[in-house]
């Protein structure tokens, strides 16, 4: 195995701590773990082939204007929207249709977005 070091903010850790005493594992192996279900996630993103989805985003309502816009400069990709408040945030679902290099492209830029904690794309074989 090979070492590596990192830099994170003390909020993130603290996070990351409580769930490894949960866990009971340690930080090396939470991270290992971490860093394989994002490569995992992005080799099963790399190869997604349907064209039809939904994205959930959680977010404050500082990033509004920019989720907003960025849907209208996707709109031929996005065919509805829903805001629904939720615990003093906001979660939002987008259902897209369009093509794929486009739809990761929008996810990306989703987040991006300052003040967007969460974007997750679920695509549906039809």
């Amino acid at each position: 195995m090979e070492r590596i070091s990192l830099t994170i903010e003390k909020k993130l850790l603290k996070e990351v701590d409580k769930i490894i005493e949960e866990e009971k594992i340690s930080r090396s192996e939470f991270i290992r773990r971490a860093l394989d279900y994002y490569v995992k996630k992005y080799d099963w993103i790399s190869r997604i082939e349907s064209k039809i989805g939904e994205i959930t985003v959680i977010y404050n309502t500082k990033a509004i204007e920019d989720i907003v816009e960025l849907e209208s400069q996707y709109r031929d990709i996005v065919v509805i929207s829903l805001e629904i408040p939720f615990e003093g945030k906001l979660l939002r679902k987008i259902a897209i249709k369009g093509q794929r290099d486009k739809i990761i492209e929008f996810v990306n830029k989703l987040k991006g977005i300052s003040n967007v904690e969460f974007a997750q794309l679920t695509t549906i074989s039809i």
